[in-house]
């Protein structure tokens, strides 16, 4: 494990520990979440994201739902039982699942309390997180391995306008797959589901271009007529996943939408 490597990956959360929240969106994007929001700051609860996941059964695609604590702690300030077992202590409906992410690492009582087969844990260290991120190439950090802040800046989406920086709903990360270029659709994540029922079309601002109304398929899961923004992943015979990045604003009513690779 290469020690300084993660210790100044560590460093640049240090002023700004909300943004490993962020960091840790788009990390599980990377590794097959959907659907993922950070939380509010106040009144989490000790949640800090949600996301969901499709597992496929025996008979059918289940979504999954999680829940996720995230710690940016320095090497050997690992986490502990408590703080495992708190988390578990988080009230939530049932079928909810439970993933700790750390920059540092685990005690072995926390390993313990994250084991318990009744109410499990899923963990995920800094080292996996470094080990992952090296994996992507030069993305993350140079090609050297060495912590790049500007390459770390760049995985942020920056917000452009006024308007999005006042909308009243968390951002969203949302997959964009082969199916959905394939069948021109862009999926509706699931936290805005409610806020559109009912609705046969909705006003989206999709990559800065003007405001346009896009209609809402009948069971209320998707926006269609978004061929023109699909054109370049149609094209490429290697395409796998896109992503969305969408924030609604409610008070305007619209959503505005960024589709990129």
């Amino acid at each position: 494990m290469n020690n300084k490597l993660l210790n100044d990956f560590i460093s640049y959360f240090e002023n700004d520990k909300y943004k490993f929240e962020s960091f840790c969106k788009i990390f599980l994007t990377w590794i097959g979440f959907d659907d993922v929001i950070v939380t509010q700051k106040s009144g989490d609860k000790g949640i800090d994201l949600r996301c969901t996941k499709k597992e496929i059964d025996r008979f059918d695609t289940t979504e999954i739902k999680y829940i996720i604590q995230a710690k940016c702690y320095k090497q050997g300030n690992n986490v502990s039982g408590p703080e495992i077992r708190n988390f578990k202590g988080t009230r939530e409906t049932m079928g909810i699942r439970r993933l700790f992410i750390t920059t540092s690492d685990f005690t072995s009582s926390a390993k313990e309390e994250a084991s318990d087969p009744n109410q499990p844990v899923t963990l995920i260290n800094g080292e996996k997180i470094i080990e992952y991120c090296k994996s992507l190439g030069d993305q993350v950090f140079d090609i050297q391995f060495s912590c790049n802040k500007s390459k770390l800046d760049d995985l942020f989406i920056e917000n452009k306008t006024k308007e999005v920086t006042e909308c009243k709903i968390d951002e969203v990360i949302k997959k964009i797959t082969k199916n959905d270029v394939r069948a021109r659709i862009l999926r509706i994540p699931s936290e805005y589901k409610s806020e559109l029922k009912g609705k046969k079309k909705y006003k989206l601002i999709i990559n800065g271009n003007p405001e346009e109304y896009f209609n809402i398929s009948s069971d209320e899961t998707y926006f269609g007529g978004v061929t023109k923004y699909y054109k370049t992943f149609i094209q490429d015979k290697d395409f796998v996943d896109a992503q969305s990045l969408w924030k609604f604003d409610k008070q305007n009513e619209v959503i505005y939408v960024e589709i990129k690779m």
